[in-house]
Formats: structure tokens, C-alpha cells, sequence
């Protein structure tokens, strides 16, 4: 029998990452076949690139470096996996297109993980070769001298996150410090620090809401005060990560020159501003002997600002639409500007994740940052309003994040083949249909959570008028699609249940918290089509009752319960008592706080 060549999409050894490279051989190995490590037959020059050859005598795992070992243990181990005793023949190599390969986790916005969680996060991202991960930070670390802005967020410590640390560096991942410094500083100011926001009114009495969280509030960046904060945040944290990395965000400056500072950006512009803070926190960042990242979002406005930002400063090129634009990627490479692309989980807002738009633009954003010389592939997973998203649901994202960056284009990467494959080998669905049909139920919903949330909490200073419905009072966006688009997402979020539920009867997906993880989703999804139909009837769109409002409170009473004790699986309290205000106050809408019926 001679040997036979087969690509990465050809049937044989089951890998969720196909390898470059793989020639099955005559013969089989037993599982227990002495491991030996050498050196590669044909060394490549990245990073964690790798060998594995089975023969009927012995395993080869070659490496020439510790990450490559690594991989190539894993690859054996999901090959024993799925082969059990009796592994099949075979040659294959594999090498990364990108040397930063990351996923990025919000742990400031609602959900702190629990230690536990975090080291097995890191072990998730290992097994699918990520070797970079950031935690963004807002408040959410126990800062020494700062414990109003931290009180009752049940922040990480420095002793959780020199564990993590210690655990990344054993798993070759770089676990890199992100904190906000610029925008993004509500908790900071409405709590401790009022008078260096921009906005020239007092916020600290203001009731707390999610959209103020996420859309305000940005230090006065002419304040020197300013500067000291934030450098003081910087030198507290620094010293607890090996990374040589630190990402200072400096994102979505929404109120930048339009409070204390609006005389100075008429005169100068608020492209000076920023740029100049943005250095000035630079400047710290290399003082700590670190090298600074930000976000470009500011800068893809004012591209004429890349020439005045330290050069050895990673732009993080983020992007989380379907259809991303490439134009931003081929300035970047024209100016030779150090930048990774940074793409998304699009789980944010969401009981599940809208998969259809992940898998489009994480497989984009990695062949653009390919095409154009990027340093790195990032996935996101934000947590906007809440973090109602729950972790296990975007397992097969961090699975793609990890595919995508490894091999941007492999044939492997299309919508069904990969989500068929981490069916099976991520969510334990001998099918292959449960990541898709989860991914059905994701696009089926119309209700979004954005919309519900800003209702039932207190109607932020900050918030325009007219995005109120003058006559009813509910959020405008409530009323945006019709009564029967809701009808009918709710019939066929139904079915899409059912069908699930069975997949999930028989599947043995090996983490336990996954299935209640799903099924809170998929309530979550079905309660706020119900809710929909309820303000339609509400507004007057419907003549009869939707449904039964004591009957739907007694519904959002259980998922609130439901909802706390999945939470507790994962993490910490934190905010979460934020979301079942919201649960309660839509409950008590149901009850007649406003009429239904």
C-alpha cells in the first residue's frame, strides 16, 4: 500500500484545525506508543510551528520551540480523542500566519469571571492556538487607593491576576493588560472623580444607566490631573504582567471637546486633543518599559494623526460589521504602522451570539490583516449593557478566532464546514447541527436588548428625548419591527427550540455549565419576542392581548432565577443584581405598573 496524500478538508485524523500539511501512511499506531520530542524535519521560521509523525512503532512530536511542543501534544491528544487506541498513520505539519493570535474578553461591563473561569479560558484559548489575551478593565480591579470605584463589582485582585499570569505563560500566551485611560471612564468620575470629566455638569448624583457606561464619560485631557490618574493606574498595574505589551484603549472619545474643552477644540480641533493626550499616556506606558496599544477608531477619522503617534505603537484596527471595509488595513500598511485586526465575537446585546455576522467578519478581518502585513488577528467579546452573553455559547468563536488566525485561508473556514466540525468536537453533537441551528435562533430574533434595557432602567440626563415615544413613553426602538415579525420569530424560535433541546439530550459537550448556558439563551430570546408583542398592544399596534401578562411576569420571575444561577457557575456576583433590576421592572410592568390589557 503506497501513501496517499490528503489535504486539510479530506476525511482522516479529525483536527478542529486542519492541518497545512498531512500524508496519511500504510498502517495504524497504537495510542500508547512511545512520545518522542526532536527537532523538525523541515524547520520553518514562525513561532509554534510544528510536526507530528505517526508510525506503527512510535509518536514524533517535532518543534523547534517550546509553543510548537505544545501544539503538536494537542493535535496527538485530539487524535487519541477521536481515534481512541488506534491512531491512524500519518505525516502533517502546521505553522501560524500571524504572530499576535488573540482573544479579547470584557470583564468590566457587568461580568467579572471567576478565577476559575479565567484559567480555564486560557486553557480553551491554548487548545486553539492563541497565544494572546486581553481582559479589558474599566473599574474592575481592585485598585489600591481606590476602592470607591471598585465597591461592589467584585473586581479581580492582584493575586487572581498573577495566577493568570503565571498559568498564561506556561500555556506560551501572552496575557496583556487593557485598561481604559481616556474614554470610557464612567465608573471613575461618577464615583470618585467628578471634576475631571469633560462634561461640564456634576454627574455624581446622577441614577447609574447602562447607556452613560457605555457612551460616557471621557477625562478632561487638559487637566493635569488627568494624566496622574491615569498614570498612577499604569504603574500600579504594569508590574503584575509579563507582557511586554499594554493596551491603553483610548476609544470612542464620545465627549471629547464638547464640555470644558469645546473653546479648545474649536480653536485646535479635537483630532489635537486627542492625539496629544494619547501621547502624553504614551509617554507613561514606555516609561513603564512597556509598549503601548490603542484602539484606532479615533485615528481611522484623522489618518493624518499616524505620523505623529509613536511609531512602535499598535494600532488595534477593529471592525465588527458583516461586510468589513479593507481600506483602513492597506492605510496602515502604506503608513508601516505596527496594527492588528481586531474583530468580533458579535455575542455583545445578545443571549446568543449572532453567528452569521462572527463567522463573516472574524474570516474577513483575518485574510485582510494577511493581505496587508497585520502584526496580529484579535477576536473581541464585549459585554456591552450588562453582559447578558454568556461565555459557553461562543466557544465555537473563540474555536474560529483561533482557526482564522492560525490559517487565514484554509479551505476548512467556510460557515458549514467549521461550524459542522465544532459541533462535534467542541459541543459534543454527534449531528453537526447544533452550533448552526444555534446559530438560526440567534437570527431569527428581532427583540434586542439594547432597547429593553434602556427602557426599564432610569432615563439617563444624557440620553435625547425623542428616542421616547412621546405618547407611550417606551424606547422607540421597542416599536421598530412590526407585531407580526415578532410573531413570527417567536414561532420559529419555538421550533428552533424543540429541535435543540434534543441535540442537546443526546450531546456530551465535556464542560457542564454549556447546556444551561444555551438554554438560558434560548428563553432569554423567546421572552423578548413575548415582551415585543406586550409594548406593541401597549402602543396600540395590536387590538388583543399578545399573550397573558400575569401569566409572562410569573415567566420573567423564573428567568430571573434561572438567569442568577447560571450566572453563579461562571463568576463572580458583580453587577449582576443591574439585570435583575431591569428583570424586575419589566415584571412589574407585566403586573400592571403600566397597563397591558
Amino acid at each position: 500500500m503506497t501513501p496517499r496524500a490528503a489535504n486539510s478538508s479530506a476525511s482522516g485524523p479529525a483536527l478542529l484545525i486542519p492541518p497545512r500539511r498531512l500524508r496519511l501512511l500504510p498502517g495504524w499506531s497504537r495510542g500508547d506508543s512511545p512520545v518522542i520530542q526532536t527537532p523538525p524535519r523541515n524547520p520553518r521560521p514562525e513561532a509554534g510551528a510544528f510536526e507530528v509523525g505517526i508510525s506503527p512503532d512510535r509518536i514524533e512530536l517535532r518543534a523547534r520551540d517550546a509553543a510548537g511542543f505544545l501544539y503538536a501534544r494537542q493535535a496527538l491528544e485530539e487524535l487519541r480523542t477521536r481515534h481512541g487506541d488506534r491512531l491512524p498513520a500519518v505525516e502533517l505539519s502546521d505553522w501560524p500566519d500571524f504572530p499576535i493570535r488573540g482573544f479579547y474578553h470584557d470583564v468590566t461591563r457587568g461580568k467579572v469571571p471567576t478565577l476559575d473561569t479565567l484559567l480555564a479560558l486560557a486553557e480553551r484559548c491554548a487548545a486553539h492556538r492563541l497565544n494572546h489575551l486581553q481582559l479589558y478593565i474599566e473599574h474592575t480591579y481592585a485598585f489600591r487607593e481606590h476602592h470607591e470605584v471598585w465597591q461592589g463589582a467584585s473586581p479581580l485582585t492582584a493575586r487572581e491576576i498573577r495566577q493568570l499570569d503565571a498559568r498564561c505563560a506556561e500555556l506560551h500566551i501572552d496575557l496583556v493588560p487593557s485598561f481604559s485611560t481616556f474614554g470610557h471612564f464612567y465608573t471613575w468620575i461618577h464615583r470618585k472623580f467628578p471634576e475631571l470629566n469633560e462634561l461640564e455638569r456634576d454627574v455624581s448624583g446622577d441614577p447609574f444607566t447602562w447607556w452613560d457606561r457605555m457612551a460616557h464619560y471621557t477625562l478632561d485631557c487638559r487637566d493635569p490631573r488627568s494624566l496622574d490618574l491615569v498614570a498612577g493606574i499604569i504603574r500600579e498595574v504594569a508590574p503584575l504582567f509579563r507582557s511586554r505589551y499594554f493596551n491603553i484603549c483610548c476609544d470612542e472619545t464620545f465627549d471629547l471637546g464638547t464640555g470644558k474643552n469645546r473653546e479648545a477644540a474649536e480653536r485646535l480641533g479635537k483630532d489635537r486633543l486627542y492625539v496629544d493626550f494619547l501621547n502624553a499616556i504614551i509617554r507613561v506606558v514606555h516609561e513603564a518599559g512597556r509598549t503601548p496599544m490603542f484602539w484606532g477608531d479615533i485615528v481611522r477619522d484623522h489618518p493624518g494623526l499616524l505620523g505623529e503617534i509613536a511609531s512602535d505603537a499598535v494600532l488595534l484596527h477593529w471592525d465588527y460589521s458583516r461586510r468589513p471595509a479593507e481600506t483602513m488595513a492597506a492605510k496602515l500598511k502604506a503608513a508601516r504602522r505596527p496594527f492588528c485586526v481586531c474583530s468580533g465575537a458579535s455575542g455583545w446585546n445578545r443571549w446568543l451570539p449572532d453567528r452569521r455576522t462572527a463567522h463573516a467578519n472574524i474570516v474577513t478581518l483575518a485574510r485582510q490583516g494577511l493581505t496587508h502585513g497585520a502584526l496580529g488577528s484579535i477576536t473581541t467579546d464585549w459585554g456591552d449593557c450588562g453582559h447578558i452573553n454568556c461565555l459557553g455559547p461562543t466557544f465555537p468563536e473563540i474555536a474560529l478566532a483561533g482557526a482564522s488566525a492560525w490559517n487565514a485561508r484554509s479551505s476548512s473556514l467556510g460557515y458549514r464546514t467549521f461550524y459542522r466540525r465544532a459541533s462535534r468536537l467542541l459541543l459534543g453533537d454527534d449531528s453537526g447541527e447544533l452550533a448552526l441551528l444555534l446559530g438560526q435562533a440567534a437570527s431569527t430574533a428581532k427583540a434586542e436588548w439594547t432597547a429593553i434595557s434602556r427602557n426599564w432602567q432610569p432615563r439617563s440626563p444624557n440620553m435625547p428625548a425623542d428616542w421616547f415615544d412621546a405618547r407611550t413613553g417606551l424606547f422607540c426602538d421597542l416599536l421598530k419591527f412590526t407585531p407580526r415579525a415578532h410573531r413570527s420569530a417567536l414561532r420559529r424560535l419555538e421550533a428552533l427550540t424543540l429541535a435543540i433541546d434534543r441535540l442537546l439530550d443526546s450531546a456530551r459537550p465535556g464542560d457542564p455549565v454549556l447546556t444551561p448556558e444555551i438554554r438560558l439563551g434560548l428563553h432569554g430570546l423567546r421572552l423578548m419576542e413575548k415582551l415585543a408583542l406586550v409594548c406593541h398592544h401597549h402602543a396600540g399596534n395590536l387590538r388583543r392581548p399578545p399573550v397573558d401578562a400575569a401569566q409572562l411576569a410569573a415567566e420573567f420571575q423564573g428567568f430571573d432565577l434561572e438567569l442568577a444561577r447560571v450566572w453563579a457557575m461562571r463568576n463572580k456576583p458583580s453587577e449582576l443584581e443591574r439585570i435583575r433590576e431591569v428583570l424586575r421592572s419589566i415584571t412589574a410592568y407585566l403586573q400592571g405598573g403600566r397597563r397591558v390589557d
